[in-house]
């Protein structure tokens, strides 16, 4: 099984949005291709969490998610937030990161 955790709105293709999610799936089995969600087109870069292992996945321009290493850039799962820069194209960011100054 596999849920969006969140997403955000990149543009429609083909009549349906395209949308880059975190998504939650019980295993790395569960991934869904870019089209297996009504209505919705995956996009590259998203990212998803396999629950019962704590791995996390990329999916890439080919459509293939990537189990990344643990010195990925994108952190966590549960540490990351989709958000719109001012011209609003999406980008990923890692609260772990962020630091009181």
């Amino acid at each position: 099984m596999n849920w969006i955790r969140n997403e955000r709105f990149v543009s429609f293709s083909d009549g349906k949005a395209v949308v880059l999610a975190e998504i939650m799936a019980d295993s790395a089995g569960d991934l869904p291709d870019v089209n297996d969600i009504t209505g919705k087109i995956i996009a590259k870069g998203s990212v998803a969490l396999d629950i019962n292992t704590g791995d996390t996945y990329c999916l890439n321009s080919s459509g293939i998610w990537k189990k990344q290493s643990s010195a990925s850039p994108l952190g966590t799962p549960t540490s990351m937030l989709i958000m719109g820069t001012s011209a609003g194209a999406p980008i990923v960011g890692n609260l772990t990161v962020q630091e009181d100054e």
